[in-house]
């Protein structure tokens, strides 16, 4: 068995190989002039590949497609740590499509198993027939442990997320309340006088509206903003450090200069669960 590479995750592949023991198998990813991409895998194990993928884009997506249609259905595990277009689950107005359910049927076609971390939400799971669900707010907790801190989720949405994360750093948590207006405009409802040091945790941080509206709502005297999933989309990050936050960490389901904390032990473990 050998770990496939995708172009969005090598190091996180390169972590779990390490940590499995597995050779990483050679792989040529490049776009032609005309904007298509190619994919050739050298060395495919006839005995089973794991292939290691994060969905940040719609080119990462491509790329994953070309990557099973390479490896041909020959017994393959696949490994989505950040599930892209996990957020469109649901269908609001008549004509829209799917998303997740469209991309589900894609990989489970080529693949006899399924891992992702942390996926947005249980609707979009629901549309996997074999899929399993690392939980890495654990990972964050640990990060934490020790410190005197506060743990807040933004939202009732990350509650139990971020519950988890603080019996882990065995710190309090609060949970504010939280209006989306739109793409990037939210309100969070409520005032607070936070004296200590607060970490504003969530699955995902994507324009970083939601982290800087709950630190102003906090009157925190300092604050940082760790994820799972740092998406940071367009100049998000300088965003979070403008309005006073003073640090972003994530974990390397998306390889970024936060990504301080890595989820491949936690995947190692579940991949050696049915080998």
């Amino acid at each position: 068995m050998k770990i496939i590479p995708g172009p969005a995750s090598p190091l996180l592949s390169s972590r779990v190989a390490r940590i499995l023991g597995l050779k990483i198998a050679q792989t040529t990813y490049k776009q032609f002039p005309d904007g298509e991409l190619y994919v050739k895998i050298d060395g495919i194990d006839r005995d089973g590949n794991i292939v290691v993928q994060s969905l940040n884009s719609n080119q990462d997506l491509v790329y994953l497609i070309l990557i099973l249609e390479a490896l041909e259905g020959r017994d393959v595990v696949t490994v989505i740590p950040y599930m892209g277009y996990a957020r469109q689950d649901k269908k609001f107005n008549e004509g829209e499509a799917i998303s997740i359910r469209a991309i589900a049927k894609i990989i489970e076609s080529y693949s006899y198993r399924v891992l992702t971390v942390n996926i947005h939400s249980d609707d979009a799971k629901s549309y996997f027939k074999n899929i399993e669900n690392i939980d890495a707010m654990g990972v964050i907790g640990e990060y934490y442990k020790g410190e005197d801190i506060v743990m807040i989720s933004p939202d009732e949405g990350s509650y139990e997320r971020v519950k988890r994360a603080s019996e882990f750093a065995r710190c309090e948590f609060y949970c504010l309340k939280k209006k989306r207006h739109d793409a990037e405009r939210v309100e969070i409802i409520g005032d607070f006088d936070i004296r200590k040091k607060v970490v504003i945790v969530d699955d995902i941080i994507s324009t970083g509206g939601t982290i800087i509206e709950a630190y102003r709502a906090l009157n925190a005297k300092e604050a940082e903003a760790a994820c799972v999933h740092a998406v940071l989309a367009g100049n998000a990050l300088n965003r979070l450090y403008s309005a006073g936050i003073l640090r972003v960490i994530s974990t390397d389901t998306i390889e970024k200069q936060v990504s301080v904390l890595s989820v491949a032990e936690l995947i190692a473990e579940k991949l050696k669960e049915k080998r």
